[in-house]
């Protein structure tokens, strides 16, 4: 289970590194921008929900639960098990026995509610006529229904930018993702040095648990260097596309088959009650965000939303292309783009989930202004959206 869970922890960092790498970003707009936004409402409801459950047994059955055990919530369903293992298994030294493996156990049910929950939505949407692209099931494709294309044109996974006799092209790119989080490990090695060099020990853990918001920026910064220089054209998006695809599988595999029995058993109360927390929340935030922040396709965003809130990006793009087969729609690009703008406007975030820990001595007290600064932080959110003029309090009829 432990040596599952460091694969885990790297797959994480290499499939943002392959993301950031695979293509220049040059669309943002209101679509993307009012789904990073309405992602960051979900972190903050999802956290809130699970630290309100977190007191509740802890003044009640419960006294010596892990407070921490609530911010795994937003971790596990809406960041993935990459996080959730990360932040947890760093929480272990604050004794959360187990923290790593109870982050993965959400992150896999966040899975099952993503898909078996997200496919009840969509047909729960197509008996009440809200879908804009499809009429009926009938309209999904075989292969989308069984998972293997057959008697089709098959798509391409990449092109050959270089030269077979010089170097295999597959090859130059996964050399590229691993020559990026070579370099990510440099640079936080060299920060965690700094940080032994001056006594802040207790934080080392956490800026390790950190290193791939290192590993995202600079994969956007090597793309950029890329793109001005102009040789971005070595860079080949399908097989960029087919390597994160490749990380994110094994990531899912990796958390699922590293899932403690033992310490599921242990904290099985607060897991379930928490769980149906969080997709009540999940569901609640992203269906009321995607009638009133986006112009179009309402009810096919709101299901892409929902399966990335409590699975990854790719359990999204699966609803989204189940609801819109042919990619018809930008609802697939504005989840992608707005996943690489919450990166940045949740930064904050992660930082707060771990000041009860480092600030507050890991007290009840830290774990209550934590909370209250989760609900300022979301206000904050919910006004500027209004602020720049992407949210409208009131239905729409789209």
């Amino acid at each position: 289970g432990e040596r599952l869970g460091v694969y885990v922890y790297h797959l994480l960092a290499l499939t943002f590194i392959a993301m950031g790498l695979r293509k220049e970003k040059t669309v943002w707009g209101k679509g993307p921008l009012s789904k990073s936004i309405a992602s960051l409402l979900c972190y903050l409801g999802q956290a809130v929900s699970g630290m309100l459950i977190a007191f509740i047994l802890i003044y009640t059955v419960w006294p010596d639960l892990f407070p921490g055990i609530g911010l795994l919530l937003p971790l596990g369903f809406g960041m993935g098990p990459g996080l959730a293992y990360a932040m947890g298994h760093t929480w272990e030294q604050f004794n959360f026995v187990g923290g790593g493996f109870v982050g993965l156990t959400f992150a896999t049910i966040g899975y099952l509610i993503a898909f078996f929950g997200g496919l009840s939505l969509l047909q729960w949407g197509l008996r009440r006529n809200k879908l804009k692209v499809i009429k009926g099931l009938d309209q999904v494709t075989t292969d989308m229904r069984t998972g293997v294309l057959k008697d089709t044109e098959y798509p391409i996974a990449g092109k050959l930018t270089l030269a077979t006799e010089a170097i295999e092209p597959l090859a130059f790119q996964i050399a590229l993702i691993g020559g990026t989080y070579l370099l990510t490990y440099l640079i936080v090695d060299f920060f965690a040095g700094l940080m032994l060099a001056n006594g802040m020990d207790g934080f080392v853990a956490t800026l390790w648990s950190f290193h791939f918001i290192v590993a995202i920026l600079l994969s956007l910064i090597i793309r950029k260097i890329f793109d001005i220089t102009k040789r971005a054209y070595i860079i080949d998006e399908g097989l960029m596309n087919r390597s994160a695809g490749l990380m994110i599988d094994y990531l899912v595999l990796g958390s699922i088959a590293a899932i403690s029995i033992k310490i599921v058993t242990m904290y099985w109360l607060p897991i379930i009650l928490m769980s149906a927390a969080g997709a009540l929340v999940t569901f609640g935030i992203v269906y009321w965000s995607a009638y009133r922040g986006y112009d179009n396709y309402p009810f096919e965003r709101f299901l892409g939303h929902f399966g990335e809130m409590t699975g990854t990006i790719n359990s999204g793009l699966v609803l989204v292309r189940v609801s819109d087969p042919q990619f018809e729609t930008t609802v697939a690009e504005d989840l992608i783009y707005g996943s690489a703008i919450t990166i940045f406007l949740g930064f904050p975030l992660l930082i707060l989930l771990n000041v009860p820990m480092n600030v507050f001595e890991n007290s009840m007290r830290g774990y209550w202004i934590t909370t209250g600064l989760f609900v300022l932080y979301a206000i904050i959110m919910i006004v500027f959206w209004r602020a720049i003029g992407y949210l409208s309090f009131k239905k729409k009829d789209i």
